[in-house]
């Protein structure tokens, strides 16, 4: 289904071989288990309150009882390099569409669930909206846009950060974070229930939301499983072999499911029904995948009773009508996309513009002249660089520099 990398727990061989082509999330749990051992009690926390809360409601009660249906704000962060990356206000709310889609089971390819899951395939009564308040009652369109000097992004959780160049997430107790990037490693991750809540929420590849990814991820349920690992819902493999999922309606099975099956496969000596690759928590392909199961909507809602992960959303203003309007900046794009040197050809001085990326600030540039040979050296002081070039000869030169992810080599005139 997307670019997924990682399991918790015990990797085995299959996912290894694909694991520059998958989800995230379990291996990004593992990396803040791993820099922050105290979070895994806190897991251990929210796992056992929601077995708690299992115990107490019958799988009869959890089809039956008529539930209010949850409504979750929603901000998303534009990170964009280059212009194809700052996606439409459009492709934004055609894949919020989706996401309310699926998780509502109002999907036209539901009549594919095997008849043998339709009794226990859910209507997660989830829905996912715009914020159009802040947490100052401020209006706002739920969409932040930022040009970033950073070409692409991994999942590191930089691109959650003002001081990396990617955006700050807004009050993750108050609103769902989505993050739409150039992300390079994998295609989304995502948060679970328990970290940091500043890092808290979902990182996608632009080209997901814009619907321009692989044929097998090309109808936005990256999306959907992303969130549905912010729901605290595991892969349906369970992270392991034939691992246990924390659903008790999902059959178990042996690993992920690629590509897109049919019929019926066993394993893990499941019933008859075998496999639910057709859940959206497998790696099967967008076109393939059509629900989620009544046990993964109980594991999915109870964060949001009192005490749960979650509640604190019920009680979001983000939905409430907002009591400052407040007129959109608009978008622009940066006036550089490269250092550019002016005037040139020149005098007497020239000015290197930086403006677009202060990170080459504190960086060493050199001028050569044609053969080779190093005439100046200066260190970038200012966005706008200003270099005396009063007593060299006449002729053409060349300034090169190098910061972490980019060579500068420009040519200019003295007269």
């Amino acid at each position: 289904m997307r670019k997924y990398f990682g399991v918790l727990g015990v990797c085995f061989f299959v996912l290894q071989l694909s694991a520059q082509q998958k989800c995230g999330s379990s291996e990004y749990l593992n990396k803040q288990i791993g820099n922050d051992p105290s979070l895994r009690q806190r897991i251990v926390e929210i796992e056992n309150f929601s077995k708690k809360k299992a115990g107490i409601i019958t799988t009869d009660q959890r089809i039956a009882s008529p539930l209010p249906i949850i409504k979750i704000p929603v901000i998303f962060h534009v990170l964009y390099h280059l212009p194809e990356e700052n996606v439409s206000m459009q492709k934004i709310a055609d894949a919020l569409a989706i996401l309310n889609r699926d998780y509502r089971r109002e999907n036209a390819d539901s009549i594919n669930t095997p008849s043998f899951f339709k009794p226990i395939a859910a209507d997660m009564e989830i829905e996912f909206k715009f914020a159009v308040s802040d947490s100052r009652g401020v209006s706002t369109n739920a969409v932040v846009r930022k040009y970033t000097p950073v070409k692409y992004w991994l999942s590191d959780d930089n691109v959650k950060s003002n001081t990396t160049y990617g955006d700050d997430a807004w009050d993750s107790k108050s609103y769902l974070n989505i993050w739409i990037c150039n992300l390079e490693d994998v295609t989304g991750y995502s948060t679970f229930p328990g970290l940091d809540p500043k890092l808290d929420g979902v990182v996608i590849n632009y080209k997901n939301i814009i619907e321009s990814g692989s044929s097998t991820a090309n109808l936005g349920r990256t999306f959907v499983h992303e969130v549905g690992h912010w729901l605290n819902l595991k892969h349906i493999w369970g992270e392991t072999y034939c691992g246990d999922d924390g659903v008790d309606d999902t059959p178990k099975q042996s690993s992920f499911t690629p590509g897109c099956p049919s019929g019926i496969r066993i394993s893990c000596t499941n019933n008859s029904s075998g496999d639910m690759y057709m859940n959206y928590m497998d790696f099967t392909d967008d076109a393939c995948m059509n629900m989620f199961s009544n046990g993964q909507k109980q594991r999915a809602r109870v964060l949001f009773e009192t005490g749960g992960a979650r509640n604190s959303i019920l009680t979001s203003t983000g939905l409430n009508d907002p009591s400052i309007y407040s007129a959109m900046l608009p978008d622009f794009y940066p006036k550089w996309l490269n250092a550019q040197v002016y005037p040139n050809p020149a005098i007497s001085v020239i000015n290197i513009y930086f403006d677009y990326d202060q990170r080459w600030l504190g960086k060493e540039l050199i001028i050569s002249d044609m053969m080779g040979r190093r005439v100046m050296k200066k260190i970038v002081s200012s966005k706008i660089q200003q270099i005396d070039i009063s007593k060299l000869q006449p002729g053409i030169y060349f300034i090169k520099a190098i910061k972490e992810d980019e060579s500068l080599v420009q040519k200019f005139i003295k007269l």
